[in-house]
Formats: C-alpha cells, structure tokens, sequence
C-alpha cells in the first residue's frame, strides 16, 4: 500500500494537472460511496517493455482491459506494460481508495503515479527470471487528487494464460473490502454447506452398515461431494487463499487433483450405481488415467499437467457416452430411475466441460462449476430431508395407529381381518389375472385346465376342447406401430373373444401374443362352429395391419384346436395342449386366419 503524503504532492499537483489537461484517453471511474466499478477503458500497452508510468516517445497500443496476450495477437509467453489514466469522482479526493485484482495468471507490478505500490509473483524478461502467482491482492492509496495513472508491468511464460485476463475494480476501500469478504464468506459458506451434506451422507451409510446394499453407494457418494466442495475451495476466485499460505504452485496441483478425485469417486459412484451406466473396461481406464494424472499433477509443473488434464479429458467424452447409452438401455428397458439425479449429472457434465474450456481460454464465460455442483448438493439435501421429513412423519403415524390399537383391540382386530380378507381376494384375482388385458394369465391357465381335465375323466361323455389362438404377424404390427400400439390391440382383441365366446368359455392369456380358450360340455360341432365364428368376427372389426407381408391390411388370428370325447383320448394334460399347438402351426403354416382342429 501507498500513502502518497500530502507535502510531496503539493510539488506533483500542479505538474500532474497540467499532464492530465492533455491527455485524451483519460478513463472516468464514476464509483459511489456503496457501489464499485471496473478499472478499465483504454490502457496503452508496451510489449516487450517494462515501465514505471506512460513514455509517449514508446510505441505502444491502445487496449481496452481485460485482455489477454494471446488477444492482442502476442504469444503467451511475453512481457509488457499497461499504462491507464484515470479520474474520479471529486467527492473522493481526500479518501482511502481500494483497487481489487482478481486472480490474474502470471506476475505483476502496480504503479501509481510512477511510485511501486505492490505486486503479485515476479516480473521478468525470462522464464528463468519469472515467477507466476494466482490470486487476488488489494491496492490502496489516498486519492490527492481526481487524476492518476496506474502502470501494470506484466509477464507471463505459460503456455495457457498470460496479460491482464480478469476485470479490476476500484472504490472506496471500505466498499471493495466488504464486496470482497461477502463474495468469499457466500463461496466458504456453501462450500461448508456442501461438505455437511458430504458429511452427512458418510454417516448415514457407515450407521446404515453394509447389510444394506446401497451403503457402499452413499459412501462414495459422499466421498465425492465433499472433493467437490474443495474443488471449488481451490478454483477462482481462490477462497483457499483467504486463510492459508499454501504456495501458489500446490494450491493450483490441489485444484487440479481435487478435479481428479471428484471424477475419480464420481465414476466409482456411477459404476456402483449399475454398471450398465459405466463398462468394467472404460471404468478401469479411466481409474488408471486419473491415478496417472494425480501422480503426474503432485511431480510437474503446471505447463505439464494442465496440458495432460486436457488430453485426459479426451477420454471424458467416452465415459459420457457409455453414460448416455446405459441411460438409453434403461429407459429402452422400462426401469426406474431418478429424475433429479439424471438432470443433476447432466449438468454436472455440461459445466465441469463449460470450465475446462475456460481454464484453457477457449471461450469466453465465467465459471460454472461451483454453482451447479452448490446446487446439486443443495438437490441432494432436499432429498435428504425430504426422505428424513416422509419416515419420520410416517413413524410418528404408526406409533399413533399403534395407541390407538392397544386401546380397542378386538375391534381393530376384527376390521383388520376383514381389510386382510378383502385384500387377499383382491391379491387372488390380481395374482390369476393378465395385468396388460384382463384375462387369465397362464399360471390361472394351468390350475384350471388341469380341474377340467380331471372332471372330464371322470364323466362317460363329456367333452373337453382346448384352443390356442396366435395374433398373425404380430411382431411385424409391433415393429411398424409400436410396442404401445401393440399393447393396445392385445387389449381389444381380448374385448373381442370375451364378448363372442360361450358364456362358460375360460380365456386366458398363454404368453406374448397367444392366447388360450377352454370350452368344455359343449358337442365338438358347436365348438368348431364358435372358433370358426370368432375368426370371422375379427376380421370384421378390420384392425388395421399395414404391415402383415400378405394381401390382407387388418389383423386376423390363427387358431388350432384339439378335444376330448369318448372317442378321443389323452393321457395327461400335456398331451392335449400339445395336441392343440400342433394344429396351431398347421394353421400358420398353411396361410394364417384359419382354424385347424
């Protein structure tokens, strides 16, 4: 900091005002007493030059801030001067002034008025003589006057940074010290808040125990928000630098190895998850490689390892695309999954790409990782609470339930046995019936047809029918319609037999697009005649079918029949179903919508 004392500037003033009076470029800075603005405007810069204040015998150019090297068309690898003149509010002369530097990549030295008044690493004209730092300072000074010149000797010999990258801001020291401290309290703040729910997540699944087949889940789940939360500790703006002296060099390794750790448990996550979602070999892969970059990070410089994260991240793209289609396959195959976590890793994809194409300066944005991880962890301890709020409010119910049992037991007890009764028969039926269309399913299929048949040995002239019935080209229907289409057609075709068959006509659903009927002490004319009917009724409904390969556009069903009479016999069940399946794939064979018996 530089306090200008107030003789030596009553010898500058006069000369310092007439060398404002004649500058053009003098850059207004309108700050208030509660607000701050940008330092910038035109600057004039001085490649390879290193100075104190403006030498108008220099070539320079003019810039306007924040700029980088690579921007200006020079090489990352530089040094230069930026010169700006500046004017303020005169309300603030008198006034303790503050000029905030964020982070700026490199190294640099800060004039005013041609006297030093601090500086980040060191400047030099050689990679041997420089030294980069990354983090933000804090100029001050007691404006004696509306004018001054602020001079920014600047070097950088990285691959990937290099100027005056990211905006200054100037104001009343109190002001910028306090928009300061909020920013960083509102970052440490969350970031605290994001490792409790890490935090939080560990125990939940160490008191869970590992009878639970999720705990392991949670456990690395937690392991990788709490990486998370450091991430951005360590990333811009810096907090970490805030309360610790950690060198430059180790708080950018840390950075980049908590970016590792992060993927690292968050792979692990995903792989535990299902591993549907992350293939045994992609996953040891990319373990290998982050173990690789870890060790590499903590042993090379950072024109080293920032240049293997970013061939690293190549095999990023692989891992979402194995994401991608696991998620496909699951959605293909009608399983559950999480909304909210979906989207969450989504966007955690989308943003730890947005940054990474920042860090290397190849777009033009702000970083959005520590919002969208901040807001994924907040995600996560809604759901958390949410969770705790459910059980807790669901205990509290049965304890009531409880209490109030013990004080009428015998009632309770009786409509409880009622309730049971009625939900048992409710189960009976759902457990006989085919949930997609109302009939029978093959398990009810089985148990009746085996009564029937013992009830029919028994009896001198009784007749057993057993007919299976087959939707033609079924599959072709499901290829051009869709499997909802599909499933809807199934349901009117049962809608269909139900109404058309004899009224003690046992139908059930024998699996995929089969169907089987039991028709039993009916004469085998009356039989024939009903299936034969049923046919016709089908294609007189003309459901439409565009794709069956033959001349017909509608759906029609096969059918193949055998029975039981005094003359005819089997010796089990099976017999006759299979009996029935043969005639079922005469039908088929010979042309579809017929009866074969």
């Amino acid at each position: 900091m530089l306090l200008l004392q107030q003789s030596s500037w009553a010898l500058y003033e006069p000369v310092a005002e007439s060398y404002y009076a004649h500058q053009k470029n003098i850059n207004s800075v309108p700050f208030e007493e509660n607000t701050t603005t940008y330092l910038s405007g035109q600057w004039q810069y001085y490649p390879k030059q290193l100075l104190q204040t403006a030498t108008p015998t220099r070539s320079s150019r003019t810039v306007l801030l924040p700029i980088s090297f690579k921007e200006m068309g020079y090489p990352q690898n530089t040094y230069g001067t930026f010169v700006g003149h500046f004017k303020i509010p005169k309300e603030f002369i008198g006034r303790r002034i503050a000029i905030w530097i964020p982070n700026q990549y490199g190294a640099y030295r800060m004039y005013l008025n041609g006297d030093f008044l601090l500086r980040l690493g060191k400047v030099g004209k050689t990679i041997q003589t420089h030294k980069t730092e990354n983090a933000p300072r804090f100029a001050y000074f007691i404006a004696e006057s509306e004018y001054f010149t602020v001079t920014m000797q600047v070097s950088s010999f990285q691959s990937l940074h290099g100027g005056l990258e990211n905006p200054m801001r100037i104001g009343v020291s109190q002001t910028v010290n306090r928009q300061f401290q909020q920013l960083m309290m509102s970052i440490a703040g969350v970031c605290g808040a994001v490792i409790g729910v890490g935090v939080f997540t560990i125990l939940f699944a160490i008191f869970r125990g590992a009878r639970h087949n999720q705990s392991h889940g949670f456990l690395v789940f937690g392991v990788f928000i709490i990486f998370l939360a450091l991430h951005n500790l360590f990333s811009a703006p810096y907090v970490y630098t805030v309360f610790t002296n950690i060198d430059w060099l180790w708080g950018t390794r840390l950075e980049y190895i908590f970016t590792y750790l992060s993927a690292f448990f968050f792979i692990n996550y995903m792989f535990l998850l299902n591993q549907r979602y992350l293939h045994p070999a992609v996953f040891t892969i990319a373990v290998f490689v982050l173990s690789f970059d870890i060790v590499i990070t903590c042993l090379s410089m950072p024109e080293v390892f920032e240049k293997l994260a970013f061939y690293s991240f190549l095999l990023g793209i692989i891992v979402v695309l194995n994401f991608a289609y696991g998620f496909y396959q699951t959605v293909n195959r009608h399983e559950p999954y999480s909304t909210i976590n979906l989207w969450a890793v989504v966007l955690l994809c989308v943003t730890f790409l947005h940054d990474f194409l920042l860090s290397l300066n190849w777009i033009d944005s702000v970083n959005l990782s520590f919002a969208s991880t901040s807001f994924y962890a907040f995600l996560i301890m809604v759901q958390q609470s949410r969770n705790y709020a459910y059980h807790s409010d669901r205990i509290e119910k049965l304890n009531n339930n409880l209490l109030e049992l013990n004080s009428s037991l015998d009632q309770k007890v009786k409509e409880r046995t009622v309730q049971l009764s009625e939900l048992n028969e409710r189960l009976e039926i759902q457990a006989q019936t085919d949930a997609l269309t109302g009939a029978f399913n093959r398990r009810a299929l089985n148990s009746e047809i085996q009564r029937q048949f013992n009830e029919t040995a028994q009896q001198h002239n009784a007749v057993l029918a057993f007919a299976m019935l087959d939707v033609d080209y079924f599959k072709k229907y499901n290829d051009y319609y869709g499997h909802l289409k599909g499933d809807e057609i199934l349901q009117q075709l049962v809608q269909v037999i139900q109404r058309n068959l004899p009224e003690h006509a046992y139908l059930a659903r024998y699996g995929g697009e089969e169907f089987a009927v039991i028709l039993r002490n009916m004469p085998v004319v009356v039989v024939e005649k009903s299936l034969q009917h049923l046919l016709q009724i089908i294609r007189q409904h003309q459901f439409e079918h565009m794709n069956r390969g033959d001349h017909k556009q509608y759906v029609t069903i096969s059918v193949g029949a055998a029975y039981i009479d005094r003359n005819h016999h089997y010796p089990d069940i099976h017999e006759l179903m299979k009996a029935a399946d043969q005639q079922l794939y005469l039908a088929k064979n010979a042309g579809r919508d017929q009866l074969k018996m």
